[in-house]
């Protein structure tokens, strides 16, 4: 059978995805894919992943609030964990919201 005849099952990874003054980091779980295979798109506010494994592939897209430079970037695979770093291009005030 053909691989289009059998189309791989969507599954979201899990995702840590945080920020510090500097830069964003994805924490992006992907257990027995091979990295080669691992895609990762960075658009004007958007970070998506596309990873297959076996007859399922991992898919997700997430929407990033902050401004940053995608053309620093930077990833790394490692016992199936995905590292995305991409440095924020300037940092945002915050305003305390009273919790009542």
């Amino acid at each position: 059978m053909a691989d289009n005849e059998n189309p791989k099952v969507p599954v979201s990874p899990a995702a840590f995805i945080y920020h510090t003054e500097d830069e964003y980091i994805m924490e992006i779980e992907l257990p027995g894919v091979e990295k080669e295979d691992i895609e990762v798109k960075i658009t004007e506010n958007t970070f998506c992943v596309k990873a297959p494994r076996r007859n399922m592939e991992y898919t997700g897209c997430w929407v990033l609030a902050h401004e940053f430079d995608a053309d620093k970037s930077n990833a790394s695979y490692k016992n199936g964990l995905l590292t995305v770093r991409v440095p924020l291009t300037e940092a945002k005030e915050s305003k305390e919201v009273r919790v009542e």
